[in-house]
């Protein structure tokens, strides 16, 4: 009897450092250590892995108090499984659960930094780019070992 090839994809909380490691490359960007990744991963309020056929081509992961805020940390399709409405689906999956959190008139503000050439997207999920003028620049510091992760 032959195999059924059956295209599936599943959604989990349970990704490990290697595939967030083969997610990271899978865009060019360059990788923390392994052992930086499991602490991000375990301290994420949540994340969320999409895999294809048990391999892993997608992960959005938050940080959030659960009242006022959610800070996406880090959002990554990879680029092979790019426009093929994985990240939509991965992060309507995520803002229901985030919506799931919320008591009865109770409003939160989801914030992000897009990867440059990304905001096309964002604003498709419904986003809007701050200007400097209404809310300040976004500013960052790495601190510790070089500038860069590699």
């Amino acid at each position: 009897m032959q195999a059924l090839d059956i295209d599936y994809y599943t959604v989990s909380q349970d990704m490990q450092a290697t595939e967030f490691s083969e997610l990271f490359a899978s865009v060019g960007w360059s990788c923390p250590t392994q052992e930086q990744m499991n602490f991000a991963i375990r301290n994420s309020t949540k994340s969320f892995i999409v895999r294809h056929k048990d391999r892993a081509v997608a992960t959005i992961n938050w940080l959030g108090d659960y009242g006022m805020h959610w800070f996406m940390k880090e959002f990554i399709v990879s680029r092979e499984f790019q426009g093929q409405m994985i990240g939509t689906f991965l992060y309507r999956f995520s803002e229901n659960f985030i919506k799931s959190t919320l008591k009865e008139n109770w409003k939160v503000c989801i914030d992000l930094r897009a990867s440059k050439g990304q905001e096309g997207f964002y604003r498709s999920l419904g986003f809007q780019i701050m200007s400097e003028n209404e809310t300040g620049s976004g500013m960052e510091k790495m601190i510790g070992g070089n500038d860069r992760w590699s």
